[in-house]
């Protein structure tokens, strides 16, 4: 009996642990960038804070230098945020920037007249949107997937980057792709495509205006929504 009570003891102390929450004023900021697998979730609010959840939640590193919030873990545990989740809480943001594995996703329409989504590394963010300009970037196997609204979207796709914005309406939307990539698209009026050493787009919406360029292999399909 004794044996068992000490064992109910020790779980409810190592439940007790991994539930702990981190709850930190970050300051104000305009960009975040996260790194090293850590899954993030994007909140609009009136204030600046994280809370940080699961695994690993004291190796968390946070900096914030001139309006950018870095999220990511100490050097010893580099590359095991897998299970760490982190809220994130803000009240102006301009530039989403995914590294290294991470996972963003904003739990709520962003509604603004410009927001630019940044990808590398294999990261990804997943994003709801209602703004006049969009910029998008991934390279280098990085994934963004949006949907909603935007009068114009810029995409620039690299080494592998894919862009699934099938979902997203836009009247406008202007790509160029480098050594590789895969986009999807929708535009209701134009959309100008440069393609240079391989990659694929697929438009839907069929836009009354298609400028095509392409260098060195780069397949365009265009289809039916």
């Amino acid at each position: 009996m004794k044996k068992i009570f000490t064992l109910l003891f020790l779980l409810a102390g190592f439940t007790t642990f991994s539930q702990r929450i981190i709850d930190k004023d970050v300051g104000q900021f305009n960009e975040i960038k996260v790194f090293d697998l850590i899954e993030v979730n994007l909140i609009k609010s009136d204030e600046n804070r994280i809370l940080i959840k699961g695994e690993n939640v004291d190796d968390i590193r946070f900096v914030n230098k001139n309006g950018t919030l870095k999220l990511r873990m100490h050097l010893d545990k580099r590359f095991m945020g897998e299970d760490t989740f982190i809220e994130v809480y803000y009240t102006d943001l301009d530039i989403i920037d995914g590294n290294e594995g991470a996972k963003i996703v904003c739990n709520e329409l962003i509604e603004q007249n410009r927001i630019e989504l940044r990808t590398q590394e294999g990261a990804m963010i997943k994003a709801g949107l209602d703004v006049e300009n969009l910029d998008v970037r991934a390279v280098t196997g990085g994934i963004i997937e949006t949907s909603g609204l935007a009068t114009n979207q810029f995409i620039v796709l690299n080494t592998g980057g894919i862009f699934e914005g099938r979902e997203l309406k836009t009247q406008a939307s202007s790509i160029k792709i480098s050594a590789g990539g895969e986009a999807e698209l929708y535009a209701s009026e134009k959309v100008d495509i440069n393609i240079r050493a391989g990659g694929d787009v697929y438009v839907y919406g069929n836009p009354s205006q298609i400028n095509k360029n392409t260098f060195a292999g780069g397949r365009i399909f265009i289809k039916d929504f």
